[in-house]
């Protein structure tokens, strides 16, 4: 009976001295893990784990330097010939549109505007026909009414023209013009009163019939007297230039 229990409790030995092996040999490899980590961590084993971190580092930069640009010949300036046109709207022109009842007077009244500047902008020939609706153009206070171009002086006497009254006109003006005079113009025209005459009307008028006034000679000269009329008849119109639209 001894016998048989030393013997079992010998297989027990033998059954536990394995495992106890096993169980050191855990520990020792847990032990070395532990060791190792440890030294990894924080011991000389550290750079071996640890990947180099990259540092910002300052690059210069190249700043542009600036070029002077090198000379170039540089044309000079040729002066051109510029056309002349004729009127045209300035910062200083303004635009009325035409309301019923209002004639050129008014609204020359409303911009204290002179009529005839009104007129010769605007090519105006009759002031008393102007349309509701229609735009003016009016002109600054320093707008000068364009002159009627002068006659030719090899005109022949006696020459017929046409001519259209300019505002403010009168006909002693006109027949001074083409040395003429007022009471031809009115009789030639069938004007009875010299003063009624309008802008815009159309008068014929004959050139270079004035008889110039004798001088003092102590000796009696006979009167000259004018020639019949030329037959020929030139027609020329003077009125004001035409004006830009606005």
């Amino acid at each position: 009976m001894k016998k048989e229990v030393q013997a079992m409790v010998k297989r027990r030995r033998a059954r536990l001295v394995p495992l106890i092996l096993l169980v050191i040999a855990a520990l020792i490899i847990i032990g070395i893990l532990v060791l190792a980590l440890a030294a990894m961590s924080n011991g000389p084993g550290l750079g071996l784990v640890r990947t180099a971190t990259p540092t910002a580092s300052l690059t210069p930069t190249h700043s542009a330097t600036p070029t002077t640009p090198a000379p170039t010949n540089t044309p000079a300036d040729t002066p051109t010939a510029t056309e002349t046109a004729g009127p045209s709207p300035t910062p200083t022109q303004q635009i009325h549109t035409v309301a019923e009842g209002e004639t050129l007077f008014s609204i020359a009244e409303l911009y204290r505007a002179n009529v005839c500047s009104i007129m010769a902008i605007n090519n105006i020939v009759d002031a008393a026909v102007i349309s509701v609706g229609a735009t003016l153009i009016i002109p600054p206070p320093d707008y000068v009414v364009p002159t009627a171009t002068p006659l030719p002086t090899d005109v022949p006497r006696g020459t017929v023209f046409t001519y259209v009254v300019g505002c403010g006109e009168t006909l002693d003006e006109i027949a001074a013009k083409f040395n003429s005079t007022g009471t031809d113009i009115a009789e030639r025209n069938d004007i009875d009163d010299p003063l009624s005459i309008q802008i815009g009307q159309v008068l014929e008028v004959r050139a270079n019939i004035a008889t110039p006034t004798p001088t003092a000679t102590g000796t009696n000269t006979p009167p000259v007297t004018a020639p019949p009329a030329a037959t020929a008849t030139l027609a020329p119109t003077l009125a004001p230039p035409p004006s830009a639209t606005p």
